[in-house]
Parts: structure tokens; sequence; C-alpha cells
């Protein structure tokens, strides 16, 4: 399939920030860390993920796990994997409504779970938003376009409940990572697929998602997910079909991304600005693997996690 947008993917790389060795020291990674993510390379599958949760596992928290409220498993659907847990402070600072963060995991279409996202929820709990902590149903059991019904719905549920837990229900922002982040990519950029009804959101944090595909050699989830028939396939990328580009977007890729994400990401990203005059914004994560990103979300490496908090402040204040 041909790769459009490796031009404008440069000029962000080279805007995003210079390069520098593996310590990182500005960006508050851990030398020891930063290390063991440069080692992994480009290359990221089930055994990478694995290790790198093991090594942020040990990392410490900048919050306190006891000091929030965990509400589980809230239907937003009639199957088991449409459920959301919604993360809250324990004492609230604010009488205000706050935003309402609502996160989905990776895991190729057909894998991952919500556990994988439970820190960010925690986190943005921590700072007295509302942490939701999303999943959806996976492939074989829901195809194209199934996943971005389902964050279209967890949305519109969250619409008519996110008062109940002191959120405001006109500032949502979706947050997917991978697969979640092809999902949620969907469900802003292409209303054309959704059901009707379905709630708009606040804006969107897209980390590292897969928006297209090499048509030419599917991954087994892509396959299972997209189905057999390879003459709808174009129809199913987000590159080529988006209509809606007024939805505040942030995007952000890892250093250590493979190009399978990268050049879908400046795909998209230039279709924003030339077919629908959007401003959309762009930050690499030096250091990171493609999982690191929300892994590191919750500890001292404020590298992601700043940016996060920065582009949902300054939406709210538009």
């Amino acid at each position: 399939m041909t790769k459009p947008g490796l031009s404008i993917l440069v000029l962000l790389l080279v805007a995003a920030s210079p390069a520098v060795g593996p310590a990182r020291s500005q960006t508050g990674m851990p030398a020891d860390v930063a290390k063991q993510l440069a080692a992994f390379g480009t290359e990221f599958d089930g055994e990478i993920a694995g290790q790198t949760a093991k090594i942020y596992a040990s990392q410490p928290r900048v919050y306190d796990p006891a000091r929030i409220k965990i509400t589980k498993n809230l239907a937003y659907g009639p199957h088991e994997r449409q459920q959301v847990d919604i993360h809250v402070a324990t004492v609230r600072r604010s009488d205000r409504p706050m935003p309402v963060v609502v996160v989905f995991h990776g895991g190729g279409l057909v894998g991952g779970s919500r556990a994988a996202t439970a820190n960010v929820a925690d986190y943005f709990a921590s700072l007295g938003y509302v942490g939701v902590n999303g999943g959806y149903r996976l492939a074989p059991d829901a195809k194209w376009p199934e996943g971005a019904r389902d964050v279209g719905a967890a949305v519109t549920w969250l619409k008519s409940h996110a008062a109940e837990y002191g959120g405001d229900p006109e500032q949502i922002f979706v947050m997917g990572l991978s697969t979640g982040a092809y999902h949620a990519a969907t469900y802003v950029f292409m209303p054309q697929v959704l059901l009707p009804g379905t709630a708009r959101p606040a804006g969107a944090i897209l980390l590292s998602g897969p928006y297209s595909f090499d048509f030419k050699s599917p991954s087994k989830g892509e396959l299972v997910y997209f189905g057999e028939d390879r003459t709808r396939w174009p129809d199913m990328v987000i590159p080529g079909h988006i209509t809606r580009g007024d939805v505040p977007v942030l995007f952000t890729t890892a250093e250590w991304d493979n190009a399978r994400y990268l050049w879908p990401q400046a795909a998209v990203y230039k279709e924003l600005i030339d077919k629908h005059g959007a401003r959309p914004r762009y930050r690499q994560s030096l250091g990171h693997n493609h999982s690191s990103q929300l892994l590191s979300v919750g500890t001292p490496d404020t590298s992601v996690s700043r940016e996060l908090v920065d582009f949902i402040e300054r939406t709210v204040k538009r």
C-alpha cells in the first residue's frame, strides 16, 4: 500500500524535540529504564509488551492508590466487555464538575484488557478528574466498525452518568493506545459509521494508533477484525475517510515505534490539515516504546502525562 504523509512526518519528528542520549534526563525517565527500552529497538510484540510492563511495575507512583475509589464493571452495553470502571478521588478538590477522561487499551484487535490501563484512570482521578477505564469487544466477537461503536457507546453512556461521579458531561475526553487509538480515531473522525445518537467527545488523545495497515501482509488480528473480503479493506482505514475534523486532538507516537505506526499517523495528520483546516497537536514521546507511554503515566516520569494534562486543560479553557 502506498505510504502517504512521510514528508510531513519528517517535519513533525524534527520539530518534536532534539535527539539526545538514552538517559533522557530532561524527561524524567530513569536512565536504566531508558536503556532497557532502547535495547528493545523498534520491534514490538507480546513478549516485549510483557517485559515493558515488568519494568514499570516497580516504578514509584506519584499518587496514593488508597485515595482512589473505583466503581467497577459498569455496563454500557450487553456484552461482558462493554463495561467501564470509574475512578475518582476519595476527597473531591472542587465542587464544580470536572473533565472526564476515558482510556481504551491496546491489544492487536483480538486481545488486551482494562488491567493494562488502570494506572491511567487512577492518575487522572488523583488530579481531581473523573478517570474512566474502558473496555470494548474484541474480534472475532466484534468486527469492523464495532470497536469504534463501542467507544461511542461508552461516551454516550458517560454523558448520561458522568455527573453522578462529579464529572462534566460536556467535557468527556477519549484516549486510546494502539488498537484503542484506532477505535477511538474511527469514532472521532468517521462518524458516518457510528450508530445514530452517538455522543460527541470534547477531545481525543490518540497514542500510537495503527490507523491503516499493510494490505499485502495483514496481521492475524487485522484479518479477523476486517474480514476476508479484501475489497472492503481500503474503506476501513482512517486515511482518506475523515469526515469530522473539528474535534480537538492530540496525537503521539513513541520514539521506538515501528514504522507501521508512523506513516499512517502522518497521513491522518496531513489529511486533517489539508482537507479540514484542523490544527491537530502532535508529540513524539522520546525514550518510549509502543506501550511504555501509558505505563509511565502516574510515575515520576512526566514526559507523557504532562503533555496529556496540558492538552486537556487547554482544550477545556477554549
